[in-house]
């Protein structure tokens, strides 16, 4: 038995709610009244044949799902060669298999299962390929229920993870998707600084000391620098906040303290320096926002 014998067995015994749509009928009838490949010339296989393979795959995972294409009334289940996507009582688990897809391919998964989404292909460090950033809701998330990722491990793809989504959100949400950055390309962040995460440089500690030191540990390294003074703020609650401000090498002063670090890129590191004496008053933090990878990302 043939590869496509095979793939016709396989679409005849997958499971189905319901019976074969068209696309399984003409899938069949095609492969069926197709010849074997086997009779092609060697250069005409080898240039076809993945093109064929991969079309077939695809369709047929669509059949053994039991979904249909995009545009008509939301499904449970949506895959293609970059993610697939299920829908449970209350979150959509989401595996992604293809990094490096084009954006649409997500979006398109998101849409057949009923949200919409926006979805942006993002440079990462190394270890956050695959992965997802967000959910962010760019008009702030009104309810009710809950918006959120968690990875799973072990995962066999580049990420495997649950999403909490309110099924039948209408409101715009957006999405990254990881890819290797360039070098020197600067990283998105999927959260803000935390002073009491993890650092940048492996078997130094940078909280807690100087400016000076920390820079000549940079230099040693062979790592350039971008400051970011840390302001502390008072909420209207009582709570603590903070945010940052990017400043030039002639703001920060030697003996001001370092907060923590973390990488800006593949040859640079963000340092989070405590503003100290002639720092001067704190700026409006709309006004000193960094640029996020979300921006510009509208319905």
């Amino acid at each position: 038995m043939n590869d496509i014998d095979k793939l016709v067995k396989a679409i005849d015994l997958a499971p189905h709610p319901t019976a074969p749509g068209p696309a399984a009928r003409a899938l069949r009838t095609a492969i069926m009244e197709s010849p074997p490949a086997r009779r092609r010339a060697g250069i005409l296989r080898r240039a076809r044949l993945p093109i064929l393979i991969s079309a077939v795959t695809a369709v047929a995972a669509a059949v053994a799902i039991g979904v249909g294409l995009p545009g008509g009334s939301p499904v449970i289940q949506y895959a293609n060669a970059a993610v697939s996507i299920s829908k449970a009582d209350d979150y959509f688990s989401v595996t992604i298999t293809d990094p490096a897809a084009d954006h649409q391919r997500f979006e398109e998964a998101f849409r057949a299962v009923g949200l919409n989404v926006r979805v942006k292909v993002v440079p990462v460090a190394p270890g956050d390929v695959g992965k997802l950033l967000g959910p962010i809701v760019p008009e702030g998330f009104k309810g009710p229920g809950s918006v959120g990722v968690q990875s799973i491990e072990p995962c066999a793809s580049a990420f495997c993870g649950k999403v909490w989504l309110p099924a039948h959100l209408s409101q715009l949400v957006v999405f990254g998707v990881g890819r290797p950055a360039k070098p020197g390309e600067p990283y998105a962040e999927d959260a803000a600084y935390d002073p009491l995460g993890e650092e940048a440089l492996s078997g130094y500690t940078t909280h807690g000391k100087s400016v000076a030191a920390v820079r000549a540990e940079l230099r040693r390294r062979g790592l350039k620098v971008v400051y970011r003074l840390l302001w502390v703020t008072k909420e209207s609650d009582g709570q603590t906040g903070f945010f940052d401000e990017t400043v030039s090498a002639g703001r920060i002063k030697d003996d001001w303290i370092v907060s923590g670090t973390r990488f800006h890129s593949s040859d640079t590191v963000d340092i989070y320096v405590t503003p100290g004496p002639g720092a001067g008053p704190m700026p409006d933090s709309r006004k000193v926002a960094t640029p996020q990878w979300y921006d510009g990302l509208t319905g």
